[in-house]
């Protein structure tokens, strides 16, 4: 209507019309006006025959062209139809989805709303056709299951042949390398006749859908083929999944379980477990490695470790809890072997002990030989102290303190003793090598060192290195008798200067200074860090 020539609207005069209209003032009229009686005005039966000028004039009458208020209510509908079209066009450049539109069958113009543009990267308002776009091409193209579509198979080109597509999912790789997953839907545009004059298509970009969708396959893959036993329930304690690994521990497939309550593999005399579980999980408390006790299909009990989370909806609001049972029968089965072990070695190392120190009594009976059998028994003694610390940490390691400690109790009177250093773990073999270098080391200094005199003190300070982690320890004795360098190697110092240095691959310096003995050694890390298998 728009392009519509003034004249295809305007009213036009017929001369027809106007000759008529002029002959109404003729006599032939006049006469034939004042031909009809009076009495004739009313009653249907005096109707008088209509002239031949009478019929002209009606006809003219149904000639006339429009009056004023048709012409004004056509132009109304063209304005209104117009302004559904702006409001139809901002309507869809200001929705999120990004939309293109063909503007013929043959794809020529294609155009598209500000989503669109922002989403493939193109110049907002301009015609991305490729017949339009020589001077510069596409930067992306599109792929279905890995394999790149051809020019017809795109979803315009297939809603301009008559083709309606729903949620189709196709991958957009651009040049730079960024890789974008659309759901597409496309649709042939009709004219009122039925032809297709071009089509639309609605993209919605569901790469980060897609992602969470990839990231929780693969999360429920793990879960699934897991060899724990994962377990999500509610607030309730009702059973919601149940994966590979717990019907393999317990016993129960996920048909037989699910939608029961947890208690179903609780013992009877541990079902004050669940309610305490559940309200700690309730207030959003996590619960790591609770050693407990659990029943299976067939009855038997097996023990395990189970660690419960709770787990929150998108609000963070806690819906629900998940919960990891591992199966440490065996692991309990073992601890209690390495116990009994550990207690018949014990056992069996006091007794060898208690002999040798009996064979020594036996032995250095003799009045000359009584203080021999003194140090002898003495150095038994401290062995046997290192056993115990030893057996006290079921043979895994000893803190390097509790030996200092445990040699220098018989002789700390105030501060005759200053020991500093970090916590240090020693291996079995570095904390009984090492507990007989410090008795050695201990009864020395009671006897002729600093231990032996009021004012004396010794002072052990022991460091790690940061890079090496080697182990040094140095023993300094002050205020005591002076010191001199004996005239013969006893046991002592063979054992500090020789199995010390031996047994720990130590690097020893022992040092007899006037003001008192020094000694350090430098121990690497491999010959006293306990070793974790």
């Amino acid at each position: 209507m728009d392009s519509a020539r003034p004249t295809d609207i305007q009213p036009r005069e017929s001369p027809a019309a106007n000759d008529e209209t002029a002959a109404a003032g003729t006599p032939a009229a006049n006469d034939t006006a004042s031909a009809a009686p009076a009495s004739c005005a009313a009653p249907a039966s005096c109707a008088v025959p209509v002239s031949g000028a009478a019929a002209s004039d009606a006809a003219a009458e149904s000639r006339a062209p429009p009056d004023r208020s048709t012409e004004e209510a056509l132009l109304k509908s063209i304005n209104w139809e117009r302004a559904r079209s702006f409001e139809l066009e901002a309507l869809i450049d200001t929705v999120p989805t990004a939309i293109w539109i063909a503007r013929d069958p043959d794809c020529g113009v294609i155009t598209g709303n500000a989503a669109a543009y922002a989403l493939f990267r193109q110049t907002p308002g301009e015609n991305i056709a490729i017949a339009a776009r020589r001077d510069r091409p596409i930067d992306f193209r599109a792929y279905a299951d890995g394999r790149p579509l051809d020019l017809e198979e795109l979803p315009l080109r297939r809603a301009c042949r008559g083709e309606t597509l729903r949620d189709v999912d196709i991958e957009y790789r651009f040049d730079d390398g960024t890789v974008r997953h659309m759901l597409v839907n496309a649709t042939p545009l009709l004219e009122p006749h039925g032809a297709i004059s071009g089509g639309v298509a609605a993209f919605i970009d569901i790469t980060e859908r897609k992602r969470l969708n990839d990231v929780q396959e693969h999360l429920a893959s793990i879960v699934e083929s897991s060899d724990d036993a994962i377990i999500s329930k509610d607030t309730n304690g009702v059973i919601l999944s149940w994966n590979r690994g717990a019907e393999y521990l317990f016993g129960y497939s996920a048909e037989e379980i699910v939608g029961k309550n947890i208690t179903t593999i609780i013992p009877q005399h541990l079902l004050g477990e669940e309610p305490e579980i559940l309200d700690r999980i309730r207030h959003g408390e996590r619960i790591d490695h609770y050693e407990t006790v659990r029943r299976r299909k067939d009855g038997t009990l097996i023990d395990i470790s189970l660690t419960v989370s709770p787990m929150r909806n998108a609000k963070g609001e806690i819906v629900a809890a998940s919960k990891i049972a591992r199966d440490i029968t065996e692991t309990k089965r073992a601890e209690a072997q390495h116990t009994l072990l550990v207690a018949e070695l014990n056992h069996r190392v006091k007794n060898t002990l208690a002999t040798v120190i009996s064979i020594a009594r036996q032995s250095f009976s003799a009045p000359e030989t009584r203080e021999a059998r003194a140090v002898f028994s003495a150095r038994i003694r401290g062995l046997a102290q290192s056993h115990a610390r030893l057996a006290e940490a079921d043979w895994t390691s000893v803190d390097l303190q509790s030996l200092f400690e445990d040699e220098f109790a018989p002789y700390r009177q105030g501060a005759n003793v200053r020991l500093s250093g970090p916590p240090v773990a020693l291996s079995p073999k570095a904390a009984l090598t090492l507990g007989l270098a410090i008795h050695e080391l201990a009864t020395n200094a009671a006897k002729y060192g600093a231990l032996s005199s009021n004012g004396g003190v010794v002072d052990v300070r022991w460091t790690t290195d940061p890079q090496t982690d080697a182990l040094t320890i140095k023993w300094e004795e002050q205020g005591g008798p002076p010191v001199a360098a004996p005239s013969r190697s006893g046991f002592g110092r063979l054992l500090l200067e020789r199995a010390l240095a031996s047994d720990l691959k130590t690097d020893v310096k022992l040092a007899f200074a006037p003001q008192g003995l020094r000694f350090t050694a430098i121990v690497p890390a491999m010959q006293y860090c306990v070793q974790v298998a």
